[in-house]
Formats: structure tokens, sequence, C-alpha cells
């Protein structure tokens, strides 16, 4: 391959990845610019007057826990976590369950049973150990 032709190779690819980066930073503006408008739109219904607000009070003291999951329930979580990212919202395991949880909280007592019921059960603790 000549120079010439080397250099005209190297700089239509350099070309090529420029439009490539730019086309992922413009889908990028656009996913944030859109999630942004969704949550000013949030931030002003919440913020109505007459409506009861709590001035936001110090940090709430965090408790480590450990749970035993079926790997189903993983691959749930890696889902969710996917659809998340796909709006442009990075969110942690920890936040997808405490999500769940406050669906759950405002589930009627009959939901909340049958919601339950629904679920494979796991047997708690620790797996012996294989010698």
């Amino acid at each position: 391959m000549t120079k010439k032709s080397m250099k005209s190779a190297l700089s239509s690819s350099l070309k090529a990845e420029d439009e490539a980066v730019r086309n992922r930073f413009d889908k990028a503006e656009s996913l944030l610019e859109d999630k942004s408008s969704q949550v000013a739109g949030s931030v002003t219904e919440k913020q109505q007057p007459g409506k009861d607000t709590q001035p936001p009070t110090s940090r709430e003291k965090v408790i480590r826990d450990s749970f035993t999951l079926p790997g189903r329930d993983y691959e749930l979580i890696a889902a969710i976590r996917q659809r998340c990212l796909k709006s442009a919202v990075n969110a942690t395991k920890s936040e997808v369950i405490r999500a769940g949880l406050h669906i759950l909280a405002s589930l009627s007592d009959e939901e909340l049973v049958m919601v339950i019921n629904r679920l494979e059960k796991v047997k708690t603790g620790r797996p012996a150990e294989k010698i």
C-alpha cells in the first residue's frame, strides 16, 4: 500500500470514527434531555402548594443485610437494570429491590398476599459445605 492510499484510508477511518462518536453523544444527549424534562415535570407536581411535604431531613441510617435469591430473580434484577439503562438511568441492584418494596407497599392486603403466594419458596440459610 502506498503512503498516499494509507493516508486517505486512515483519514476516512478517523472521519467515520468521529461521526460514530458524535452519533453516540447525540443519542445520549437526547435521552438525557428527555429524562431531565420528565424529572422537571415530576418535581413541579410534587411541589405544588397545598400538598403536605416534609422538609428534607438528614440521611437515614443504612442497614446492611443478606438475602437468598434464586438465580431467576438475579436475572430479573439484571433485566430491570438494563431497561433503566435504555432510559439513561443507572439503577443499582439495591435501588431495584427498594423500588419493588415501595410498589409492594402500595398494594392492598389481598394483592400483596397473592403476589407473595406466587413466589417460589427458597430454603433460607447458607448451603452446606462440601467436603
